[in-house]
């Protein structure tokens, strides 16, 4: 019987890790997403497709420009600091070519979303803002079943404060 409880008692944890896990992840991705659709080329459903559809494909670049930033950087700082034979010798002739094309590929983007939201800004916004609150109201959702539609402590509190302080003013 008290097996039965800790067994219980560790599944809800466990179900409870998880599903803060999965809001957090859902958080997390819905301005990705979004930021995906911003900058598709395309109409209404391709946007909100590839801003949906293309989520692991962009997570993993996402990642590798922020495992670049620090090489980038040191390439731009030795660059400057450095003279050219010395740069040349440490990063090779081809350290330029690659920190410019880190850099257009930022500039490609922004030139994606400049063009969309002129050409198709109604479209534009909507798909962004649709994929965004599909994936957040996912996160709300995992929320929801997490606290079993009690909401959290904090929530709990103010209740019970806000019961206690108007019932007793005959508001």
């Amino acid at each position: 019987m008290a097996n039965q409880k800790v067994l219980k008692k560790t599944g809800r944890a466990g179900s409870s890790l998880l599903l803060w896990i999965m809001e957090m992840g859902f958080k997390i991705l819905a301005p990705i997403a979004a930021a995906i659709s911003l900058g598709d080329q395309g109409g209404f459903l391709s946007k909100i497709g590839s801003g949906l559809g293309s989520l692991p494909e962009k997570i993993r670049e996402l990642l590798r420009t922020l495992n670049n930033t620090d090489y980038v950087t040191g390439i731009i700082n030795d660059y400057n600091s450095l003279t050219a034979s010395a740069f040349n010798e440490k990063y090779g002739g081809d350290a330029i070519n690659n920190v410019m094309q880190y850099l257009n590929e930022g500039v490609t983007y922004l030139q994606n979303v400049y063009q969309n939201i002129t050409a198709e800004p109604v479209s534009t916004v909507l798909a962004a803002l649709l994929v965004f609150m599909l994936l957040y109201l996912f996160s709300r959702l995992m929320r929801f079943i997490r606290q079993r539609g009690q909401g959290s402590v904090i929530d709990k509190m103010e209740r019970r404060a806000g019961e206690k302080i108007f019932s007793s003013s005959n508001m």
